[in-house]
Order: C-alpha cells, then sequence, then structure tokens
C-alpha cells in the first residue's frame, strides 16, 4: 500500500466514528484526541486506511475508508493497541559490543554488568542488550512479534549468542498500551509460539492502559 493524499484529511471529531460508544466515552475523557489529524494514510486500489494516534507510545485508531464514485465514503474502525516488541537479553559477565557483532544488531540500549549509568552513579548488577523493532510504526502486536522473529531466524550468531556463559536470560518482550474504554485483545498464532520455543525465547508480556 502508499501513501494517498486524497484520502479525507480530516481530525478525528469530524469523522463518524467519533460518535460511536467507545470514541465518544474516549473524547469526553480525553478531549485532545478530537483534535488529532491522521498520522500516517494509505490506500490499496478502492480501498484506504486512516491512522489516528495522540502520541507516539498510545494505542491508535484505524479508519477504513471505500471509494465509491470517486468519493471516499468512512466504513468501520478498530482501536489498535500502542505496541513496543524487543528483544531483551540479560547479562551476567557478556559483553554487549560482542552480542551486537554476533547479531549485526544495532541495539536500542545495551550495557555490561557492573557499569554505571550516564545519569546515575549505581552500579548495575546485571548487564542488559535490548534490540526494538518497528518502532513507533503504526502496526498490529502480532506484526511486530513476527518481525522480531523473523529477524533472528535470519541471524546465524543466534545460537552463539544463546551458548555465551554470560546471557543469562533471553526473551520476547511485549508491552501494550491499551484504550481504557476498549483494551482490544492479542493472539499469537500456534506457529509463533512454535517459533518462540524453536529460538529459545522467554515471553514476557506488560499491560498497560491510556
Amino acid at each position: 500500500m502508499t501513501t494517498l493524499a486524497e484520502l479525507p484529511h480530516l481530525p478525528l471529531l469530524r469523522l463518524r466514528c467519533s460518535r460511536s460508544d467507545v470514541l465518544r466515552r474516549l473524547l469526553l475523557r480525553v478531549p485532545a484526541w478530537g483534535h488529532v489529524a491522521p498520522g500516517a494514510q494509505q490506500q490499496d486500489g478502492e480501498r484506504g486506511v486512516s491512522s489516528y494516534r495522540l502520541s507516539p507510545e498510545s494505542f491508535f485508531v484505524r479508519v477504513h475508508w471505500r471509494r465509491i464514485a470517486g468519493q471516499w465514503e468512512e466504513r468501520d474502525h478498530e482501536i489498535v493497541p500502542g505496541t513496543v516488541v524487543a528483544l531483551r537479553l540479560v547479562l551476567d559477565g557478556a559483553s554487549p559490543p560482542e552480542i551486537t557483532r554476533l547479531l549485526d544488531l544495532v541495539p536500542l540500549r545495551a550495557f555490561a554488568k557492573g557499569e554505571s549509568g550516564p545519569h546515575s552513579r549505581r552500579v548495575r548488577d546485571e548487564g542488559l542488550w535490548i534490540h526494538e523493532v518497528m518502532p513507533r510504526g503504526f502496526h498490529w502486536p502480532e506484526e511486530k512479534v513476527a518481525e522480531l522473529l523473523s529477524v533472528l531466524r535470519g541471524r546465524p550468531g543466534w545460537r552463539e549468542v544463546l551458548r555465551l556463559p554470560g546471557v543469562t536470560w533471553a526473551g520476547l518482550t511485549v508491552e501494550l498500551r491499551g484504550c481504557l474504554e476498549q483494551m482490544g485483545g492479542f493472539a499469537l498464532e500456534p506457529l509463533v509460539l512454535e517459533d518462540l520455543v524453536g529460538l529459545s525465547l522467554q515471553l514476557d508480556l506488560k499491560l498497560l492502559a491510556d
């Protein structure tokens, strides 16, 4: 799908869906949502999608459009949780630069056991290496999980990382930030769960609501 400027570029309050039960309660609770313009718009033939989000970390509202007789007509909408999906490695003596080299991935955050941080003199009792996928994108949680698993399947150094004696925990972390009025769901297909086991990954899930 490609970006399409001709889709209606209206604030959420101007759309029919803003009068639905869930979004009406949201707009009453957080009026700023009503003035949000679409952060992304896409088209596939006669169908289009506008995505609305209040902040980079929040859930987003996807509004579907259908072009009929040359005019865009608003159809249904859905609320998608904001999601952070990352590979998280807990370290006890393993070297973060060595992990970066083996995986050929740039970490979002990495430090070794015993190091002190830039904003604190406290010596850390464990190291950490984190790589996030598709940050701040308008994606379903399941899409981000699938992307991370695909990335790891394509990294021959992954098994070497797992064999490092200083890697004490390896997991896929999922942080879901849903809508207080309608949290939504999160479900992984059996094949995805098999992938998690095959890649020797734990699953850590955290739920929040805006």
